[in-house]
């Protein structure tokens, strides 16, 4: 049963379809080994050289949904890094890219707790007084940084057309499970909405309304169970692939926005393995 499921959940590309580089963007690979002894592979891309503001870059960890790698969305770090002025940390979670390893669940936590690691590592790093650190999460990737923020307090929360469960969408998706108790039966579950509940992190919720993969009312539920301050934007004609790219301005006036309002950086306050050196 659990690969019919791992089956129906993931649609991993092992190929890359290029490099930061192809966009014009610096970066380094990186392996990173998570807690369960895996490795998985990573993007690091440094922010513009200068910051117009005085304080340091921001740096995104960046987690892809369940299909594709990394190299899926390099047209989106090159905005990232323009438009934000962030660093990107991205990773491919195991199964995914040059990733090895079945993807799973806890899988995807484990890989993505160890791309934040590294990320706070490197971001504290930086020179000056840092910027915010902020987790984006795309479709599944949505349930995977709202998850990894019970852990690590970022300084915001971005999720881009979130499920609020995968039991809620597998009857849209197979229509035969509505004769199924799928609730109980399914394993692989990513509750974004009951992840998003337990936080108190400032998050964003963006969704397309003609989204044919995540209906809207998936996100809305994401966004009703967050706590405030959050803010949710809806693209109109915005579809699950991409919406930034209706209006690339509109989408980064509104991330730019909510960032200036609520990130306020707070990286000295991490404790543990997360604290700045």
């Amino acid at each position: 049963m659990e690969r019919v499921e791992r089956t129906l959940a993931y649609f991993p590309e092992l190929t890359l379809k290029g490099t930061p580089e192809h966009v014009g963007l610096r970066y380094e690979d990186l392996w990173l080994k998570t807690r369960d002894g895996n490795k998985v592979h990573a993007w690091w891309v440094p922010g513009p050289d200068s910051q117009t503001n005085g304080s340091g870059r921001p740096t995104w960890v960046y987690f892809h949904g369940n299909g594709g790698n990394i190299s899926a969305r390099l047209d989106g770090y090159r905005a990232i890094h323009s438009r934000v002025g962030a660093n990107v940390l991205a990773v491919d979670y195991r199964g995914f890219g040059l990733s090895p390893g079945e993807p799973s669940e806890q899988g995807t936590y484990s890989d993505g707790m160890a791309a934040v690691t590294e990320a706070v590592r490197r971001h504290a790093a930086q020179p000056g007084k840092p910027g915010p650190l902020v987790m984006f999460g795309i479709s599944m990737g949505a349930a995977v940084a709202s998850r990894l923020a019970s852990e690590v307090r970022p300084d915001a929360l971005l999720l881009e057309s979130p499920p609020s469960s995968f039991p809620d969408l597998a009857p849209l998706h197979y229509p035969w499970t509505k004769l199924m108790p799928v609730s109980r039966m399914m394993q692989f579950r990513y509750e974004t909405r009951t992840h998003v509940a337990a936080l108190d992190v400032p998050t964003l919720v963006i969704h397309g309304d003609a989204d044919g993969i995540v209906p809207m009312e998936s996100a809305q539920q994401v966004f009703d169970s967050a706590n405030d301050p959050k803010r949710f934007h809806v693209v109109p004609g915005g579809t699950h692939d991409r919406p930034d790219l209706v209006d690339e301005d509109r989408y980064y006036d509104v991330v730019n926005g909510f960032m200036q309002e609520f990130a306020v950086p707070a990286a000295a306050s991490r404790g543990g393995e997360f604290a700045a050196d």
